[in-house]
């Protein structure tokens, strides 16, 4: 019984660095974020802990979605709409998890009616 859960442990931490090691910030293009390098540290931090996030704990989505929604914000406050866009696409593109694809989609949405960053 004991293996069994060891197994099953070892299983959820193999695909969570699996999850982790597919996706790449260093991807996105670094010179959009010359002039901001505290949003591209949170932008690192949000999606990092949507990597590890529990999925099934509703309260850890709202808040993550939140603070997507806010990057989202401050992205299009320090340059425009469409490089917001543009971040967040390349971003999705890069991503291989479906359930945090949804909810960076589901932030983004969510930012694109926010009128306010707060860093």
């Amino acid at each position: 019984m004991i293996d069994k859960a060891q197994e099953a442990a070892n299983q959820k931490v193999e695909s969570l660095q699996k999850k982790i090691e597919s996706f790449n910030l260093e991807s996105l293009n670094s010179e959009l974020f010359n002039d901001a390098p505290a949003l591209a540290a949170l932008l690192t931090t949000t999606v990092n802990d949507a990597l590890n996030a529990d999925f099934s704990n509703v309260a850890e989505m709202e808040t993550l979605k939140g603070r997507i929604s806010n990057v989202y914000a401050c992205l299009v406050e320090q340059s425009s709409d469409k490089t917001a866009q543009d971040i967040m696409q390349e971003l999705l593109a890069n991503m291989n998890n479906a359930d945090v694809r949804q909810l960076i989609q589901s932030g983004v949405d969510a930012g694109k009616a926010k009128q306010q960053c707060i860093l």
